[in-house]
């Protein structure tokens, strides 16, 4: 496996815990949104930045995707 090879394996487990915590975001955000009890919507401004941050992450672990050559050039 080649450093380039590696570079991809790990940038794809990175997005693989995006997706991951993208879906303890999904539970936190049903749990905050939750009406019965008395910390209804207490992090929704938390929440929004988290998915904004998120989103900047996701685009960011692609654009490092896109940059790794997919073969590896001898120098």
């Amino acid at each position: 496996m080649t450093n380039n090879d590696m570079k991809k394996t790990v940038l794809g487990n990175m997005a693989g815990m995006l997706e991951q915590l993208r879906q303890k975001m999904e539970v936190m955000n049903a749990l905050d949104r939750d009406s019965t009890t008395n910390g209804f919507l207490d992090l929704n401004d938390q929440m929004d930045t988290m998915s904004k941050t998120m989103d900047a992450f996701d685009a960011v672990v692609a654009r490092a995707v896109a940059v790794v050559p997919n073969k590896s050039v001898n120098v």
